[in-house]
């Protein structure tokens, strides 16, 4: 199959489930990636040979403008002749068996500068795209447009997600779920030599609002005040992002620096090692003070992988990938008591087989694979 894959930049680290996914169809598929820009260092961390670069750049008043009207419901167009040109004749010479957008604000990009396609068309929501976004009014409006003028299958990464778009109004008529899929041969477990020092609960994230990580910091600050051998625990936070500093900042006012550690940016490699000496793996998702949710979060797949037993919330569509007292535990968003209790609770947990029966079950890369070519062929 020919498949072309439209990415606006690509990429950035946090947007590696998509660079996985386009690496696992191009081991049985021509897959031609079409990128708008090439994001500095990316061709070494995310090499890929079959890559076309059409620069669609406006200016920085004109897309100032254009986001401060977006906002305000007044939806200006993407069209631009240059692009267009470049992209349908790039689009006619492959001559694809699919056309896939990610991100459903990035695609308007591709959907309206395409001409009328001779093939399916899937667009893959992500995130922010299928719920802060999904205020605009005129952005639903234009996106109406196009699924219903091109015949375009949504596809969606949970069923949270689903509700969330269809309160908006977008039309789902032919949409389906595709879970995102995890590595399973890269992140299975070992039997460690010897027993960890220490009893570490760990988070492997980007430091934004919707990852919580406030609300664990006040949480563990609470759970060691309520243990016997404070030295005997660690709080491990990985990753770097725009509140980094902010958080650092406050492990030192609550006073438990000495029990929080943190590794900045990690690359993808530096993943594994981690979650192999560690416990139990946390992730307080929420709701940003913009309206910004999680789908579900990778991160909570790979640890499930690895038999961790996990602490997250009932936020999104993490309640699809955990069951609370089954995988390990959820609370309320926010609710730090309960969080608290809960990392007290799962101290006598150990590792889990059935968390890696879960995720190859339902959210393999395997399997994400397999139903992602059926959707193709189905569209």
């Amino acid at each position: 199959m020919k498949i072309l894959v439209f990415v606006e930049k690509f990429m950035s680290p946090t947007l590696l489930f998509i660079y996985n996914e386009i690496q696992e169809l191009s081991k049985t598929n021509e897959v031609l990636l079409v990128t708008t820009e090439r994001v500095k260092g990316s061709e070494q961390s995310f090499p890929f040979e079959n890559l076309t670069l059409i620069p669609f750049a406006p200016n920085k008043i004109a897309r100032k403008i254009s986001w401060i009207l977006e906002k305000n419901n007044i939806y200006l167009t993407r069209k631009n002749l240059a692009f267009s040109k470049k992209l349908n004749t790039v689009i006619n010479s492959f001559k694809p068996d699919v056309i896939h957008g990610h991100f459903g604000y990035e695609s308007m990009i591709l959907l309206e500068n395409i001409n009328a396609p001779k093939c399916p068309v899937v667009i893959s929501f992500h995130g922010y795209d299928a719920n802060e976004m999904l205020k605009r009014t005129s952005y639903v409006k234009k996106l109406n447009y196009y699924i219903d003028e091109f015949d375009i299958t949504p596809i969606y990464v949970s069923n949270y997600m689903r509700k969330d778009m269809e309160k908006a109004g977008v039309h789902l008529k032919n949409a389906k779920l595709l879970y995102y899929g995890t590595d399973m041969e890269y992140f299975k477990p070992i039997v460690a030599s010897k027993p960890h020092e220490k009893f570490i609960f760990i988070q492997i994230s980007s430091f934004n609002e919707k990852k919580g990580h406030t609300y664990t910091l006040q949480a563990f600050k609470k759970f060691l005040e309520s243990v016997e051998d404070k030295a005997k625990y660690r709080l491990v936070l990985a990753g770097g992002g725009t509140l980094l500093e902010q958080i650092k900042n406050e492990a030192k006012n609550l006073g438990i620096s000495n029990y929080v550690e943190f590794t900045g940016m990690i690359t993808y490699k530096e993943t594994y090692p981690l979650l192999q000496q560690a416990d139990i793996f946390i992730h307080h998702s929420i709701t940003s003070s913009t309206g910004q949710k999680e789908g579900i979060p990778n991160a909570l797949m790979e640890a499930m992988a690895m038999e961790l037993p996990v602490i997250s919330t009932f936020h999104a569509g993490i309640p699809e990938l955990v069951e609370d007292g089954v995988n390990g535990y959820l609370v309320r968003e926010k609710d730090i008591d309960a969080y608290a209790q809960r990392m007290k609770d799962i101290l006598a947990w150990k590792k889990l087989p059935a968390n890696r029966q879960k995720v190859e079950a339902m959210f393999s890369r395997k399997a994400h694979n397999k139903n992602l070519l059926d959707i193709y062929s189905r569209s």
